[in-house]
């Protein structure tokens, strides 16, 4: 058994990868929705545009205080918690690895 082998998946860092790129998507989607770019958003935030970029690529790990702070600037929801019944994780269906013949 090789070093790789030995790696352990880790159900959470799963769920925060797959929640990163959904966040990111989401303010994709709004940002297109309204015809902004992400030059447009830097500046709503007073940010670089540079450092709105490295937060689309859908790896930031965004606080929740940022969060809100795109909401209010975007006027449109990004994360939603709902409130009912408490539902199980769906477990992800492994996927076959694309082998190129």
């Amino acid at each position: 058994m090789n070093a790789l082998e030995k790696i352990i998946p880790d159900p959470a860092i799963d769920k925060f990868i797959d929640t990163s790129f959904d966040l990111s998507d989401r303010i994709h989607e709004i940002l297109e929705s309204k015809g902004l770019t992400q030059k447009d958003l830097a500046e709503m935030l007073g940010k670089k545009e540079s450092q709105v970029s490295k937060w689309m690529t859908g790896t930031h790990n965004f606080t929740i205080k940022t969060l809100a702070l795109l909401e209010v600037k975007l006027g449109a929801s990004i994360f939603q918690i709902t409130s009912g019944p408490i539902e199980p994780l769906e477990k992800k269906k492994a996927e076959p690895d694309n082998v190129m013949a």
